[in-house]
């Protein structure tokens, strides 16, 4: 009877335990309630879960060592030790090096091991300054500026890292040769790079960079050479040096440790070739395409180039570009190979440029559509457009999307670990999490996070994590991977008001995603609001005439017009969105007009007699170009997924 009634004791504590984490993590920043987070945490230690163990650890030392919150009263030293066994990454670390006897060496090595992606947490920086001081470790003038600045640049604080990395010059001077930390510990470059591109210090790192490289010792490891030649070309295009510049990441690129810099290199070289004549930047392709590795990479910069040439009615710089490019993996030459098949269909092309695109592939515009539909059979990004103008025209379907595997219920303990934030309403709490185990979790988990973080109504976060997960190599796209991307939310509101104004609601769910994501509160830079991203002039202006045609007086509520209300946001998006339409009589021409103005548009659409298609790729803004792809191709894939 006892083994029975402790066995049942047992097994439901196991729930309350898991629930501690969250109910501690909800009550953490209220100052009254830091104490009971600490006791909800302590119990979180004993969870069968070793990620709830782990998360709750983390806090705990992040309340106990680093931010000093919580007494040595408050904690047993039974708690203190599950604390130090469970932590896990950046705690478990520092717990690490001080650890017997402590290593100096190691000290720094951690503290200098934080990268743009995966910044050290304050709280454990603070912990292994107070430690190294209880310990009798100190660190060198030059140590301790070494440190500071490579904190202030993992916080984007660049004033404040260069002043630090100042410590190193002499009487005002950068010593002659790269101080040797800088090469024990590489990233310092990078750091000092970006102090002296982002600061109003001018060529002064061009100039010193290159002296450290020129006196360089033969046997350097080649990655400081790359460095220093990356973040000299980097200061030089900041300045305005293209030349220079083109010339320096061309020799960075020899040195270049791995796919991504080498890939960052190219881009660089296009993107400043891209501000000469079009033979340049021809030619600068054809010397770099040999190097691509990410295939998506330079979508933007070749798009970009794609403008300049479909501007001039350049067709022989397009069809040279495609046949530079057609046997890379890339998918904006599906872009490429719309426009010479429409240009071939429109008979635009002289009989030396027919010559040239059947040296390319043919003269038979399907040749070049079925190009473009079949290299976008997994690419979900506003190049997604040309598949949907392919398959109409091919008569294949526009989605290929198999249905996911059933989920397995039984979920592993990191998965259950990430639920829980969503079962005990403290999604506010869980994308640092998400982010640390993401690497750890298979694309099937993360549809199940993606899944619950949807239902929580973090749409913006879903489609960034789908985003992630679906370009893992392998990965099939699924039918509920697009339903993630494309969500829908308000749909009483986007049904009502698309109906009223003739709009399928495909469309308008379209725009809303391209312009908020369904975030309902958010602000551009440029002040636009809300779900449909209304300008407040603008939106005045609208719910003004549907006040005047019969409608609501939004600017007469209680709270006055409020573009944050996702009825009122809505029903005056789509409403300005039909006010457009009846002045351009095109879905696309009034698209252009909603993210770059009326005026704008008709000024592009007067000096281009271009059919509608190929006008879209000569619009002078790429934002609005893409725009325009972005929307009508999400509206397809609503379209296919819900209507």
């Amino acid at each position: 009877m006892f083994f029975l009634f402790s066995l049942c004791i047992n097994s439901c504590a196991k729930p309350q335990v898991a629930d501690d984490f969250y109910r501690g993590l909800l009550g953490k920043s209220d100052t009254d309630k830091i104490h009971e987070s600490v006791k909800l945490f302590e119990n979180a230690l004993t969870s069968s879960n070793p990620y709830i163990r782990q998360a709750a650890a983390g806090e705990l030392a992040g309340l106990y060592f680093g931010r000093n919150l919580v007494s040595g009263e408050d904690l047993s030293r039974g708690t203190v030790n599950l604390i130090r066994s469970e932590t896990s990454r950046w705690w478990a670390a520092a717990f690490e090096v001080f650890e017997n006897s402590p290593d100096k060496e190691k000290i720094l090595n951690l503290l200098l091991s934080s990268t743009q992606r995966d910044v050290i947490p304050e709280e454990v920086r603070t912990f292994l300054l107070q430690e190294c001081a209880r310990n009798n470790i100190f660190f060198t003038e030059t140590e301790l500026a070494a440190i500071n600045g490579h904190f202030a640049i993992s916080h984007l604080r660049y004033n404040e890292a260069l002043r630090s990395f100042r410590i190193f010059q002499e009487g005002g001077d950068w010593p002659a040769q790269i101080p040797a930390i800088f090469l024990q510990y590489p990233v310092l470059i990078n750091d000092l790079g970006r102090a002296l591109q982002f600061t109003a210090s001018g060529t002064e790192g061009l100039s010193l960079f290159l002296q450290w490289e020129n006196e360089l010792v033969i046997d350097t490891p080649e990655t400081a050479r790359y460095r220093l030649l990356f973040f000299a070309a980097r200061i030089a295009r900041r300045n305005g040096l293209n030349a220079r510049a083109i010339s320096l990441f061309e020799q960075a690129l020899s040195f270049s440790p791995d796919a991504e810099q080498s890939d960052a290199c190219v881009w660089y070289i296009l993107d400043l070739a891209l501000r000469e004549n079009a033979d340049f930047f021809i030619d600068k392709l054809e010397q770099v395409v040999s190097h691509w590795q990410n295939r998506r990479y330079f979508n933007i910069v070749l798009e970009r180039f794609l403008q300049t040439l479909a501007s001039a009615s350049d067709w022989k710089r397009i069809i040279r570009v495609f046949n530079l490019i057609q046997d890379s993996q890339s998918p904006v030459k599906a872009a490429y190979a719309w426009v010479i098949a429409r240009v071939i269909e429109e008979g635009f092309l002289s009989d030396e440029e027919m010559v040239l695109a059947i040296m390319a592939r043919s003269n038979e515009p399907l040749v070049y559509f079925q190009l473009a539909y079949n290299v976008l059979h997994d690419d979900v990004s506003s190049l997604l457009y040309y598949r949907l103008l392919t398959s109409s025209i091919l008569g294949l379907p526009f989605l290929d999307m198999p249905l996911a595997a059933a989920s397995n219920q039984d979920h592993s303990p990191a998965v259950q670990f990430l639920l829980g934030f969503f079962t005990h309403n403290a999604q506010a709490y869980a994308l640092p999490y998400i982010r640390q185990i993401e690497q750890e979790l298979s694309p099937d988990e993360l549809r199940v996070v993606a899944q619950a973080m949807k239902k929580a109504g973090m749409y913006a976060d879903t489609i960034r994590l789908v985003s992630r997960y679906i370009h893992r190599e392998g990965h099939t796209i699924t039918r509920c991977d697009m339903e993630l991307l494309f969500p829908r939310s308000y749909i009483e509101l986007v049904e009502e008001h698309s109906a009223l104004n003739d709009f399928e609601p495909e469309l308008i769910f379209a725009l809303i995603r391209t312009e908020s994501a369904f975030q309902s509160s958010v602000v551009s830079h440029a002040g636009a609001v809300g779900l449909t991203q209304l300008m407040p002039a603008t939106a005045r202006e609208m719910a003004g005439r549907i006040r005047r045609a019969g409608g609501p007086d939004y600017a007469a509520s209680v709270n006055g017009l409020d573009l944050n209300d996702p009825a009122q946001n809505i029903h005056i998006g789509v409403y300005y969105l039909n006010y457009l339409m009846e002045r351009f009589d095109d879905q696309l021409l009034a698209l252009f007009a909603y993210n770059g103005g009326m005026n704008r548009v008709r000024r592009w659409r007067a000096v281009c007699s271009l059919p509608i298609d190929l006008f879209l790729e000569t619009v002078i803004f790429h934002e609005t170009r893409d725009y325009g792809r972005k929307v009508l191709s999400a509206a397809a894939v609503y379209k296919e997924l819900y209507y």
